[in-house]
C-alpha cells in the first residue's frame, strides 16, 4: 500500500465567481485527498455554493470554507497571490510559468492560488491583484481544464513538492493594505492631473499591478501613507486658482 502523502504546506484554493456546484464540490475533493483545507470562494453564485455545500461529497471542508465579496478580502494574510490561466488575456508584465515549476520555487510562505469561473477564467482586473501566473502544460489545442480537474493536478503538484530550504523574504504588506495604499493615492493623482477621471478603471489596475510588482513592506506602506497625507496638506495650501504646474 502507497504512503501517503505528508500535510502539505500552507495553500489557500480561492475559486473566483464558480458557477458549477459539481465543480465546487470536486475542487473541495481534491483539496481533502491532498491535505488542503483553506477554501474560499468570491462571490459565487448562490444556486450553486448552496447546492455544493448541501452535497455529501467534499462536505467536512465545504462545510468549513469561507465566502468573501471580493478577491483582497480572499487573499488577505497570503504572502503571494498566484493566478492560474491558459494565457489569454493575461498582462504582458508577467510571465506564464508551469505551475510545478512555479509550486517548487516558492518560499515558505503563504501562498493564495486563484481560479477563474469556468465560462470566463480570471479577468484582468483578478490577475492585477497576483504576483505570479500558472498554467498546467496542457496539449496546445486543449489549453483549458475543468475547473475540478484544476484544483486536483495543482494541489498533487503542490503536495509533491519539498519545501524550499531556504528562509523566507521579509513580508509583504496583503491584498487589503496595498489596496488603501492605492485608494489614498489615486484620488491625490487625479487632482494633480496625472491620471484621467476617464480612464480610471485601467489606470488603478496599471498602478495596481506595479504595487504588487513592487512587494511593499509594511514599512514602505507606512511611508507612503505619510507622504500622502503631506501631498493633501500641501495640496489643501494652494492658493485657488493657482493652476498646475
Amino acid at each position: 500500500m502507497p504512503e501517503p502523502l505528508a500535510p502539505s504546506r500552507f495553500l489557500r484554493i480561492v475559486l473566483v465567481g464558480p458557477r458549477n456546484p459539481l465543480n465546487i464540490g470536486a475542487a473541495a475533493r481534491a483539496m481533502a485527498n491532498f491535505g488542503l483545507d483553506d477554501l474560499v470562494l468570491v462571490r459565487p453564485y448562490t444556486k450553486a455554493w448552496q447546492e455544493a455545500r448541501s452535497a455529501r461529497a467534499g462536505a467536512p471542508l465545504l462545510r468549513s470554507a469561507r465566502t468573501a465579496a471580493s478577491l483582497p478580502e480572499a487573499v488577505a494574510g497570503c504572502d503571494w497571490v498566484v493566478g492560474t490561466t491558459a494565457g489569454t488575456a493575461r498582462t504582458p508584465e508577467l510571465p506564464l510559468e508551469d505551475w510545478s515549476t512555479l509550486a517548487a520555487s516558492l518560499p515558505r510562505a503563504r501562498v493564495a492560488l486563484l481560479f477563474g469561473s469556468e465560462k470566463t477564467g480570471l479577468s484582468v482586473e483578478d490577475i492585477s491583484h497576483c504576483h505570479r501566473l500558472a498554467r498546467i502544460a496542457t496539449c496546445f489545442g486543449a489549453p483549458s481544464m475543468n475547473l475540478g480537474q484544476a484544483v486536483a493536478v495543482c494541489a498533487y503538484e503542490w503536495a509533491r513538492q519539498e519545501p524550499v530550504s531556504t528562509p523566507p523574504p521579509e513580508t509583504a504588506i496583503g491584498a487589503p493594505e496595498l489596496e488603501r495604499v492605492l485608494e489614498t493615492w489615486y484620488p491625490l493623482l487625479e487632482q494633480i492631473g496625472a491620471v484621467r477621471p476617464a480612464h480610471r478603471a485601467s489606470q488603478t489596475r496599471a498602478l495596481r499591478e506595479m504595487l504588487v510588482r513592487w512587494r511593499l513592506l509594511p514599512k514602505d506602506e507606512t511611508r507612503l501613507l505619510g507622504l500622502a497625507r503631506q501631498v493633501r496638506h500641501a495640496l489643501a495650501r494652494r492658493p485657488p486658482g493657482e493652476s498646475e504646474p
